[in-house]
């Protein structure tokens, strides 16, 4: 298969699996409704946790590949694309619709553009520009007609544009600073750098006695390992390919696709939709498309 095809197909898949995160995430907290098991802390520990545990073997296979000169990057791959958001994502889906969350999203392919301009000294090409500018409005407009967004929100919501400028961060690490390893060695040895704290985390806030002694606790542990096998662990691997394999800007086109799969969850899940947004998710998708327009002038 053709990278380009290849890379398509990650992106729709990565798009289904992340964008159905957002409603694992809360039901990891809140399995029946209304009745809290784990809180953000414990639920993004024990998210890594898992997804280390998963992972550790291939870690420990991959340390011969750890390099002094690249350290540093895949710590902060580590930290940035897992350890940090996956609490930061815990905090703020207690709070706001996880449909809301997904849209938010949008703002990494934004820190994207701008990290790679301010540190790597990156030139976006037209199309590129174009389609997150498309890919922005498409998000805006369905955001409008779908979204009642209270303001009393606003701080949780900001606490998912932090977490994207974390991921912005790590996918432009990853590409500029960790191209010549393979998507596994990288998410490995990330995830194994990151196990131990976030264990460490886990029993600092008590994370595994709510699932042995709350009633629900083994339905929030089946979700939450659900999310933290699939949506977490293979699905950074699959990122990481992603990233490897196109550019920056493309691979951060995910985020323009994830919010509306989070909508047609929410719909599938009773939520109301109204058939305008499809014109907004033709926008969406056009934009995601321009953004593959030209990865190599990027990655160049």
């Amino acid at each position: 298969m053709k990278s380009e095809n290849r890379a398509w197909l990650i992106l729709i898949i990565l798009a289904l699996v992340w964008g159905s995160s957002f409603i694992l995430i809360k039901k990891s907290m809140f399995p029946v409704d209304g009745e809290r098991v784990l809180n953000p802390y414990q639920m993004g520990a024990l998210r890594i946790v898992i997804a280390g545990l998963v992972l550790l073997p291939f870690g420990i296979s991959n340390l011969k590949y750890l390099t002094k000169k690249d350290f540093l990057p895949l710590l902060v791959v580590g930290v940035c694309g897992n350890f940090l958001p996956a609490t930061l994502f815990s905090i703020a889906g207690s709070h706001i619709d996880s449909s809301l969350a997904g849209m938010l999203n949008m703002g990494t392919s934004f820190f994207v553009v701008i990290l790679g301009i301010l540190f790597y000294k990156s030139n976006p090409t037209k199309y590129q520009i174009a389609g997150i500018l498309l890919g922005g409005t498409g998000l805006y407009l369905i955001l409008r007609s779908q979204l009642s967004f209270d303001m009393s929100q606003v701080q949780y919501a900001l606490l998912i544009l932090v977490a994207t400028l974390f991921y912005a961060t790590s996918l432009t690490t990853i590409k500029f600073k960790l191209q010549h390893l393979p998507a596994m060695t990288i998410t490995s040895l990330a995830f194994f750098m990151i196990v131990w704290p976030a264990l460490i985390t886990a029993f600092f806030f008590d994370a595994f006695t709510p699932l042995v002694t709350h009633p629900d606790g083994m339905k929030s542990l089946g979700f939450l390992t659900i999310l933290s096998v699939v949506g977490t662990a293979t699905a950074v691997f699959l990122f990481n390919k992603l990233i490897t394999i196109s550019s920056p800007i493309f691979a951060s086109g995910v985020t323009y696709l994830m919010p509306v799969v989070a909508i047609l969850m929410g719909v599938l899940d009773g939520d109301d939709f109204k058939f305008i947004n499809i014109i907004w998710i033709i926008i969406i998708i056009t934009g995601v498309w321009l953004l593959n327009n030209g990865p190599k002038k990027f990655a160049k």
